[in-house]
């Protein structure tokens, strides 16, 4: 639909959406609700900063500042990976007859959600996200395309369209396009947010209440909107450990060519990626860990706010393989499947920890027979390279 055609305030509404929607925008008086959907790790499981980073660099890579060019959730080719991905699995069955791909990419859940909303013709269905609008268009629109997804609005974060003014966060941004939305849409009477970030969700709920509050203080003609805020479990699924690290070493190049270009006292100093190998492991996947915790549970009486739970890999040797020892392993990558030996039981001294489960490796043809034996699935930290 052309925009110059459409009355002025639903020309406003679809400034903030990056594609012109499927169908018409609906009319003001059918929709009695909206259903605000976040993305990343909320309806898409988008990789984070995976356990092969020691703790202060994962900040590093999460915070938008410390590197020139941005940080981890600033950088375009870390969601690109997750289309590109070769370990991305396709689905086998869709509407249609048409295959959708990278299906293990979505949250489950909040997939029947959306599609569910979407066959509801008096609930307007909106993907919004923080993501920027400049970087991450092409890329969001993609990987909806893929999934066959069409959402009524799909919003991503950008200076204000009719003021022109940067927004100071995403939380900012997202309370403004709902404000718009819900005054657009006077009739509604219910709006759904789907949110994985406790703090966000927090800040939702706030500011339902004082929505309404204002609509009452300025003697607005509308009913009062129920806010129902859902606190969505995050879903990530890490990106490949040798893409992540190629990344992350672009981030880095990224920065430091940046820098170059900086007046000399300006300059910070040069990002360098430092490799420690506290132990050779193969990591878990993150779906494999949770089926572990969910399946020994630690017994009611721990305050599960006070422990942290592992198990992410399970070790092959400590300290450094030598190259002859990788390629007997089947290479650096190489997915290996095990079988449980015997059950796990807790530990709770010294520190209160779950003491290994034994394992055995299935071993295919490539692998020499020497590693095979069970090893045991130790729960703490992996820590293997350093941001300075």
């Amino acid at each position: 639909m052309d925009s110059s055609s459409l009355p002025k305030d639903a020309a406003a509404v679809l400034a903030w959406s990056i594609a012109a929607p499927p169908k018409p925008l609906p009319a003001i008086n059918q929709i009695k609700r909206i259903c605000v959907i976040d993305f990343d790790n909320t309806l898409y499981r988008s990789p984070v900063p995976s356990n092969i980073w020691d703790g202060p660099s994962i900040g590093i890579l999460r915070d938008s500042d410390r590197l020139l060019g941005g940080g981890w959730w600033q950088t375009p080719s870390i969601l690109d990976a997750t289309v590109d991905q070769r370990g991305a699995r396709p689905s086998v069955a869709s509407q249609g007859g048409h295959e959708r791909r990278y299906s293990d990419r979505w949250n489950k859940p909040i997939v029947d959600i959306a599609r569910t909303v979407d066959q509801n013709i008096h609930t307007l269905n909106v993907l919004l996200t923080g993501r920027s609008r400049i970087l991450f268009s092409k890329t969001v629109l993609r990987i909806l395309g893929n999934a066959g997804f069409s959402f009524d609005l799909v919003v991503l974060k950008q200076d204000h369209p009719q003021l022109g003014h940067e927004f100071a966060t995403t939380m900012d941004f997202k309370k403004c396009f709902i404000s718009m939305i819900l005054n657009y849409y006077h009739e509604a009477e219910r709006i759904s947010i789907y949110e994985d970030r406790p703090g966000h969700s927090r800040q939702f709920r706030d500011f339902g209440d004082e929505f309404n509050k204002s609509c009452i203080r300025d003697s607005l003609v509308r009913p009062q909107v129920r806010f129902d805020i859902v606190q969505v479990q995050p879903a990530h699924r890490d990106l490949d450990p040798l893409e992540e690290i190629k990344q992350v070493k672009f981030m880095l190049q990224r920065h430091n060519r940046l820098a170059q270009n900086m007046d000399a006292s300006l300059r910070p100093l040069p990002a360098k990626l430092f490799k420690r190998v506290c132990h050779t492991s193969y990591m878990l996947h993150p779906e494999t860990t949770h089926r572990l915790l969910v399946n020994f549970r630690l017994r009611q009486r721990f305050n599960t706010r006070e422990v942290d739970f592992f198990g992410r890999y399970i070790p092959i040797k400590m300290g450094k393989c030598e190259p002859v020892e990788i390629e007997n392993l089947g290479g650096m990558g190489a997915q290996i499947q095990f079988e449980t030996v015997n059950n796990c039981g807790y530990r709770y001294q010294p520190q209160n920890s779950i003491s290994a489960g034994r394992i055995s490796a299935i071993l295919p043809a490539n692998i020499s027979k020497q590693f095979a034996r069970a090893v045991g699935i130790i729960w703490y930290l992996n820590t293997g390279y350093l941001i300075q």
